[in-house]
C-alpha cells in the first residue's frame, strides 16, 4: 500500500513535470507565436513525450490558457500582498505599478504572451482576457473611489480612469518588449506613477510624496 510520503512524492513529481511543460510552452509561444506553435514543439522543448503532455493538457489551447491563468494568479497574489502593506493613494498606486512592472521585467517571456500573443490568439480567448483586465480595473478603481471619497482627487469616472491606467501600463511594457527601452524597465516606475496620478487630478504635496 502506498504511504502518504509515496503519494506526496508522486504528486511533487507530477507538479514538476507540469511546470516543466508550461515553462517550455512559454518559451515556444514567445519565440514562434501562438498560431505557429504546435504541441510537438512543446514536447521537444520540454524533453517529455506527447503522451506526457496530453496527460496534463487536452490541447495546445489548454496549455496556453493554463499558462496565462497560472501567471495571472501569481500577479494577483503579489498585487494583493503589495497593496495590503500600503496606505493612501500614492502608496497604493506605487505598489501596483511597481508590482506589475517588476513582474513583467522578471518574466519577460510571459509578459510577451500576455500582452502580445494573447490579444492575437483569437475570439475564443478574449472572454478570459477581458475578465483578467476587469479584475485589474476593479483593483485600481477601488483606489480611485476611496481617493474621491477622501477628497484627494476630483469626482470622476473612476472606471474609465482605471481602464486608461491599465492601457498605459500595457503600452509601456509592450514598447519595452519590442524595443528593449527603457533598460531596465524599472526606470519607468517614478515617471509613470506621477503621470497616472496627475491624469486623475491628484496634486502631490511634500507629505504625499515622501
Amino acid at each position: 500500500m502506498a504511504t502518504a510520503i509515496d503519494r506526496l512524492g508522486r504528486f511533487s513529481q507530477r507538479e514538476e513535470t507540469r511546470r516543466k511543460i508550461l515553462a517550455s510552452a512559454a518559451q515556444v509561444f514567445s519565440e514562434k507565436g501562438y498560431y505557429r506553435s504546435v504541441v510537438d514543439d512543446i514536447v521537444k522543448a520540454s524533453g517529455t513525450s506527447k503522451g506526457a503532455v496530453y496527460f496534463y493538457f487536452d490541447s495546445k489551447e489548454q496549455i496556453f490558457m493554463s499558462l496565462v491563468e497560472d501567471y495571472a494568479a501569481i500577479v494577483a497574489h503579489e498585487l494583493q500582498f503589495a497593496v495590503q502593506h500600503s496606505r493612501g493613494l500614492v502608496a497604493e498606486v506605487e505598489a501596483t505599478v511597481a508590482t506589475l512592472i517588476r513582474n513583467f521585467q522578471a518574466h519577460r517571456t510571459l509578459a510577451r504572451i500576455v500582452l502580445i500573443d494573447w490579444p492575437a490568439a483569437g475570439a475564443e480567448f478574449q472572454g478570459k482576457r477581458i475578465a483578467l483586465m476587469l479584475m485589474l480595473v476593479e483593483v485600481l478603481r477601488g483606489y480611485l473611489d476611496r481617493a474621491v471619497q477622501d477628497g484627494k482627487i476630483p469626482a470622476q469616472d473612476t472606471e474609465m480612469a482605471a481602464h486608461a491606467w491599465i492601457g498605459a501600463i500595457g503600452e509601456i511594457v509592450s514598447r519595452w518588449l519590442h524595443t528593449g527601452k527603457p533598460n531596465p524597465l524599472e526606470d519607468v516606475l517614478a515617471p509613470l506613477t506621477r503621470l497616472l496620478l496627475s491624469s486623475v487630478g491628484f496634486v502631490a504635496t511634500p507629505a504625499a510624496v515622501q
